[in-house]
């Protein structure tokens, strides 16, 4: 399909005259204030509101650990093909149970900060199941962390439990510890710890085996439940509220310091509840490729949870990100829903490529979901081809939505999934808002807004970005700009705060990358803006190339000339073997400014 054809279809699919388009944005040039004759059409409002077709369910997640353990016994609620290790459902329970006893057990109190830190394993899901069933809250820590980062998430949520979990590589995460607290290593093995860099901080547990000074052994903690502890835990789990804060999600913190968004077993169990049901998950036994990582909010909900809810296994590729080896679950352990970010699927449709050379197939896979970036509609395209997919899933929200607010339908032509972020999630609703917080009229672009049962309480310990974040009346700003149509769908055009202005005129960043992404050479683009003294900001591209293409900046300027408006077309353009990420696999465009200024200002030096 040919990069007009994509932009008409994605027209057509929001149902919008022109004509009518034409008027609403010159009542809206005029503020809303302007003479509209009897016979013009104002269009209905830019909001939404879910199905409502089942109630929300009023459970803890506790209560969906013991669910699931009943429903599905013998079922393989996960495996690690890293650990060469898989655990049922019924095993899993009785590992959660036991270390939530444990926890207990040692000290820990309900309503504790419990700092979960490590990449992904059995015994990840298993710590944060146990600290939520245990009434703890669970706080996810990305794994690469330095010693300021974790200082800072430790001392946010006044942490009273670290458990770190190395897996045997090379983090080294004790020697991380003592450069945060460094009178750890004069204090006694197995002992809670008393530090005056972080005084709440009493106990660090690390999945060693030696008897390291002020650290506590992960499986000591397993073990050491008694009958007292494993009672009250049942207590517990009977008396215990959906409405309690379960889980801590720390932002990606790209413009500041990480936020602790907290999430409510109401918040996550029906998101991931209505996740499943949309998608018809129960119907069928799923095995899920799980590439990204369990500590950030798609990992812990549409993962984890999602598992639970529907019974599918959860495959781990491996303990960090390793395109071959995702390759290689698909197609060994016959995964049948594959997850990942768009960067994700362009390296495992490379990595895949070594597999299929030596005659391999992919038969298995049946849906594909894309998150945590915007994925162009011939990256979904590939992923189609390459992996035989019957369906492509589209999805948006964002961590303080618990995180689902648009969810394709099963039953939705392609069209509709590849050229939108799909419907707007049961139970939840949705308006499009101007800079003034006031509701545009449907198919305007303006800023995307959220309330409903996935709306966070707030930001941990922080009320001042808790109230720039949630209005006094329940809506969440989102910070993204979206057209909605009157059917429920959304199309996601880019961040507000991406827009370039360029002489005045606001330039979305996505359509420019959607159309260089049409060429054949180029695998990804980021389109972004630098300062310019004439014009305020110009139009820059930073752009991956395939191994075999010879493309240079002017080749691709000359690419763009006559095909998009000229002031569309990059007056710089760098070409990247990479693109700087977040530790959670985000497109840092903030870094690409910096490394573009810095490209820039080299050239004129040398000149």
């Amino acid at each position: 399909m040919s990069y007009r054809s994509l932009i008409n279809l994605r027209k057509s699919s929001l149902n919008i005259k022109q004509s009518s388009r034409i008027m609403i944005e010159d009542y809206l040039i005029q503020g809303g204030q302007g003479n509209m004759s009897s016979s013009t059409i104002i269009p209905k409002p830019s909001y939404y509101k879910g199905p409502k077709y089942e109630q929300l369910h009023y459970k803890t997640v506790g209560n969906l650990i013991d669910e699931a353990a009943e429903k599905y016994p013998n079922r393989e609620a996960i495996m690690s093909v890293h650990q060469n290790r898989k655990v049922t459902f019924s095993k899993l329970k009785h590992e959660v149970d036991e270390l939530a006893a444990g926890l207990l057990e040692i000290g820990m109190k309900p309503g504790d900060r419990l700092c979960l830190m490590g990449s992904n394993s059995i015994e990840w899901e298993i710590t944060l199941l146990a600290s939520i069933k245990a009434g703890l809250i669970a706080v996810n820590i990305n794994p690469l962390y330095k010693k300021n980062e974790l200082h800072h998430s430790l001392s946010k949520v006044d942490a009273k439990m670290l458990i770190a979990l190395e897996n045997n590589q090379n983090q080294d995460y004790y020697g991380l510890l003592k450069s945060i607290v460094p009178e750890i290593s004069q204090q006694p093995y197995g002992k809670p710890v008393i530090t005056r860099h972080l005084p709440n901080l009493e106990f660090i547990v690390l999945d060693t085996e030696k008897n390291l000074p002020g650290i506590i052994k992960y499986w000591d903690v397993c073990q050491s439940g008694s009958k007292k502890s494993i009672s009250y835990l049942k207590k517990l789990n009977q008396e215990m509220s959906p409405n309690a804060i379960c889980n801590i999600q720390f932002t990606s913190g790209t413009t500041g310091a990480p936020k602790g968004a907290c999430l409510t077993h109401y918040n996550i169990v029906n998101n991931s509840y209505f996740f499943c049901k949309r998608l018809k998950l129960m119907e069928k036994e799923h095995r899920i490729l799980l590439q990204v990582p369990f500590f950030h909010t798609f990992g812990t909900v549409v993962g984890i949870l999602v598992s639970l809810n529907s019974g599918s296994t959860l495959v781990l590729p491996a303990l960090g990100y390793k395109p071959i080896e995702s390759a290689k679950a698909v197609l060994y352990e016959r995964c049948t829903f594959l997850y990942g970010t768009p960067t994700m699927y362009i390296d495992l449709i490379n990595a895949s490529k070594t597999l299929m050379d030596q005659g391999h197939t992919f038969t298995t896979p049946e849906i594909a979901l894309c998150s945590g970036a915007l994925c162009s509609p011939s990256l979904l395209k590939q992923v189609k081809m390459t992996f035989n997919i019957k369906r492509i899933v589209s999805i948006y929200g964002m961590t303080e939505a618990s995180p689902i607010a648009f969810l394709s339908n099963s039953n939705e032509s392609e069209h509709k999934s590849l050229t939108t972020v799909g419907q707007v999630l049961d139970h939840t609703e949705v308006k499009v808002v101007d800079k003034n917080g006031l509701t545009v009229p449907m198919g305007v672009p303006g800023e995307v807004w959220f309330k409903g049962y996935n709306v966070m309480p707030g930001y941990w310990n922080d009320e001042e970005m808790t109230k720039k974040a949630i209005t006094e009346d329940g809506w969440l700003r989102s910070g993204d700009i979206l057209i909605l149509s009157e059917d429920g769908y959304g199309m996601v055009t880019g961040r507000i705060k991406d827009i370039i202005i360029r002489g005045g005129e606001n330039i979305q960043p996505q359509s420019i990358e959607y159309f260089l992404e049409s060429h054949p050479e180029i695998i990804q683009a980021q389109v972004f803006g630098i300062p310019d003294e004439r014009l305020g900001e110009v139009v820059c591209a930073a752009i991956k190339i395939t191994n075999e293409s010879n493309l240079d900046d002017e080749t691709v300027k000359n690419y763009c000339n006559g095909n998009i408006a000229r002031f569309k077309v990059p007056k710089y353009v760098l070409i990247m073997e990479d693109f700087p990420k977040t530790t959670t696999g985000k497109i840092q465009k903030i870094k690409l400014r910096e490394i573009m200024q810095d490209h820039l200002r080299n050239m004129k030096n040398l000149q």
